[in-house]
């Protein structure tokens, strides 16, 4: 079992690239080049490193007929930097961090911040509104992968609950017109407490339920598609991203949206038990992972990696939900007892 660092393996291509080439791994990876000064040319996260600094260098097979060639840095390179990595999360973790530095978030094309639903019970006559970031507000639920998604969470659990949608403010009053001319009260989507249908602790009680529906995935049941598994409580959440690799399993903790990347574990399948025993969310200060974090457990190699982490002493219960995220060649023992390989790696 090891944690991983973003440090690259960096070699002078002032000698023979092809020397070069033959020390780079045949693997997927983090890869860059750099130029005078130590200046960034290209990083990239190819699924073959030796391949894709061999196109860069002018060292490739030429390319289909239609498509443009890879741009040759041999000219300008001064040194070509690689990582290897074993599982796609943690290619993605490494990319990301040494990215981080280079290109701000407000130029990333790729990336928009994430949403969180806000949902206070405390309040008089509590609503869920949409918020943009998660900083220095309390009683947040999220990710979300863009504003929109995160509208369309807002008006199911309005459905659900019959919370109110409007953000008036308002004494209830059965005779109320403002109460009496809005549609959700008409068609009884609302539990409308302007109208005093329902009394200020009742209608309290029920954003205390959808509150709690939205912070514990495991409760929702048969939730609405708008609210994905990956959606729980912001303040104080833990979570797990399962990867895996040819031959092994990745886990990655998350607190508060932030990958804690000196805590996380790989080894094989048969460890599962005691990698989830010697997990650690060590509190981490510093700008969040959410939004490419929220990128990545929308796309299809996240969806279904993302574990929450309710009840952090239980580990028994946390190894089985780490093992139903697994893929099913990982769950699907081979004659000898051992972890079955797939087709592509037999």
């Amino acid at each position: 079992m090891r944690a991983r660092g973003p440090s690259l393996t960096f070699a002078p291509l002032e000698t023979d690239p092809q020397e070069i080439l033959a020390r780079v791994p045949a693997g997927p990876g983090v890869g860059q080049f750099l130029g005078p000064g130590g200046r960034n040319l290209l990083l990239g996260q190819p699924a073959n490193l030796r391949r894709w600094a061999g196109a860069h260098l002018g060292l490739g097979p030429p390319p289909p007929a239609g498509r443009r060639p890879r741009t040759n840095l041999s000219g300008i390179a001064i040194s070509l930097g690689w990582l290897r990595t074993v599982t796609s999360f943690e290619q993605r973790l490494k990319y990301e961090r040494l990215s981080a530095p280079l290109v701000p978030l407000s130029e990333r094309r790729d990336l928009k911040p994430p949403a969180f639903l806000h949902l206070d019970p405390r309040e008089r006559f509590p609503r869920v509104s949409v918020q943009d970031t998660e900083r220095g507000v309390a009683r947040l639920f999220g990710p979300f992968r863009s504003r929109r998604a995160a509208e369309k969470a807002l008006d199911a659990v309005n459905r659900l609950f019959g919370l109110r949608p409007c953000d008036f403010v308002f004494e209830p009053d059965p005779v109320l017109p403002l109460g009496l001319g809005c549609l959700y009260a008409q068609v009884e989507s609302c539990s409308a407490p302007c109208l005093s249908r329902v009394e200020e602790e009742g209608y309290r009680a029920v954003a205390d339920r959808a509150a709690a529906w939205l912070a514990r995935p495991e409760s929702r049941g048969d939730a609405p598609e708008a609210v994905p598994a990956t959606v729980m409580g912001a303040e104080g959440a833990l979570a797990v991203v399962v990867s895996v690799g040819r031959k092994e399993v990745g886990l990655y903790p998350v607190r508060e949206g932030r990958v804690l990347d000196t805590a996380a574990r790989v080894s094989s399948p048969e460890q599962i038990d005691t990698l989830v025993a010697g997990l650690q969310w060590p509190v981490a200060g510093g700008p969040d992972d959410w939004p490419w974090l929220a990128a990545w457990l929308a796309s299809p190699r996240g969806r279904g990696s993302y574990v929450p982490v309710l009840e952090a002493n239980d580990r028994t219960a946390l190894a089985e939900a780490v093992r139903r995220a697994l893929p099913e060649r990982f769950a699907r023992p081979s004659p000898g007892g051992n972890v079955g390989a797939s087709q592509g790696e037999t």
